[in-house]
């Protein structure tokens, strides 16, 4: 494993297991990362009788299909956004 300038490790317990990570981003983004994945594996496993093994694919098939969802919205508000710069560009020019 290469380790990068700024990197640190951390140690996570996500579904009752450590899994030690090397990051750069900030402590609290990990932390949250973490947080945010253990939560979605319990939300699975409450969800009927599974197994460890498959809330944690079911938990990030969710995840995925979240970050898949908000990059079409980002797309399309990126869209939405350079069509109304636009539209204000041609107003602008219209009333000169």
């Amino acid at each position: 494993m290469i380790i990068r300038k700024n990197e640190r490790t951390y140690t996570l317990r996500i579904a009752g297991r450590d899994y030690t990570v090397t990051s750069a981003d900030a402590p609290e983004h990990v932390r949250r990362t973490a947080v945010y994945m253990d939560r979605k594996i319990a939300e699975m496993a409450t969800s009927g009788f599974v197994n460890r093994e498959t809330a944690a694919v079911l938990a990030g098939l969710t995840v995925a299909d979240e970050l898949l969802t908000a990059q079409d919205d980002n797309t399309r508000l990126r869209r939405e956004l350079m069509q109304a710069r636009q539209e204000l560009q041609e107003l602008k020019h219209a009333n000169k």
